[in-house]
C-alpha cells in the first residue's frame, strides 16, 4: 500500500471515529436521528472545513471527495443504533479519539505547510483542524467545549505540541517520516494524559479560592 493510500484510508477511519464521539456526546440531549447525525457530521468535518475556508482552500475537502461526508454520515447512523443496544467502552474510545486527533491535526499542518503558510499558521491550522470540530460539537450539546475544561486531559495542548514538533523538524527530517512520528507523538501525549491524569495548571488568583467542582458537590451532598 502507497503512502497516500495510507492516509487516505487513516482520514476516513479518523472521520468515522469523530463523527462516532458526535453521536455519542448526542445522549441524553433529546435529539432525534437527524439530530444525531448533524451532530456526527460537524464533529469529523467541522475542524477540516474552518481549516480550508480561512486557507481558501476550494474545493473543502469533503466536497472534492464526498467518501468523508458519506463516513461521517453512516459511523453516526451506526452509533444511534448500536448505542440503543451496547453499552460501549468509554476508554476504548477516547482511545480511537486520540487516534484521530493525531492524525487530524496532522494532515491539517500538512496541507497549511503545501500552502506556503508561515509556521504560526501551520501550528494553528493543525490545532483547528483536530480540535474544533469537537469544540462545535460541545457547543451544539450545550456543554463546556472539552478544549476549554481543565478536565479535557490536555487534549488541545496535545495537538499544539505535536503541530509545534512538525513545523520544527520540517525540512530536517523525511515528510513521511515526520508525520508518521508526530502523529504517533501527539497519541503517545494524550494517552498519557488521559491514563496518567495529566492536566495543566488551573488559574488561581491569589486570595481566592476555586470555585466548588459541581461533580464533588454531587458526591458529597448527603440527600
Amino acid at each position: 500500500m502507497i503512502y497516500s493510500e495510507f492516509i487516505h484510508i487513516a482520514e476516513l477511519v479518523g472521520t468515522a471515529v469523530f463523527s462516532i464521539t458526535g453521536a455519542l456526546a448526542a445522549q441524553g440531549k433529546r435529539l432525534d436521528i437527524l439530530g444525531v447525525v448533524v451532530v456526527g457530521i460537524v464533529t469529523a468535518l467541522g475542524g477540516g472545513t474552518l481549516r480550508d475556508i480561512v486557507m481558501d482552500a476550494h474545493p473543502i475537502g469533503w466536497v472534492r471527495d464526498t467518501s468523508y461526508l458519506w463516513t461521517a454520515i453512516l459511523s453516526a447512523i451506526s452509533a444511534f443504533i448500536l448505542c440503543r443496544y451496547w453499552r460501549y467502552p468509554r476508554r476504548i474510545l477516547l482511545v480511537l479519539d486520540g487516534m484521530g486527533l493525531a492524525l487530524f491535526a496532522i494532515m491539517g499542518a500538512q496541507k497549511a505547510m503545501f500552502y506556503n503558510m508561515p509556521p504560526v499558521i501551520v501550528v494553528m491550522m493543525g490545532v483547528m483542524t483536530g480540535c474544533a470540530g469537537g469544540m462545535i460539537r460541545d457547543i451544539i450539546t450545550r456543554q463546556v467545549p472539552l478544549m476549554l475544561q481543565r478536565d479535557g486531559e490536555l487534549y488541545v495542548t496535545c495537538a499544539l505540541l505535536g503541530s509545534l514538533l512538525y513545523v520544527s523538524l520540517h525540512g530536517y527530517v523525511d515528510p513521511r517520516n515526520l508525520a508518521l512520528g508526530t502523529m504517533l507523538f501527539i497519541f503517545i501525549l494524550r494517552m498519557a494524559a488521559i491514563f496518567g491524569n495529566l492536566r495543566l495548571p488551573e488559574f488561581v488568583v491569589a486570595g481566592h479560592r476555586l470555585e466548588p467542582h459541581p461533580k464533588k458537590d454531587q458526591e458529597n451532598d448527603p440527600s
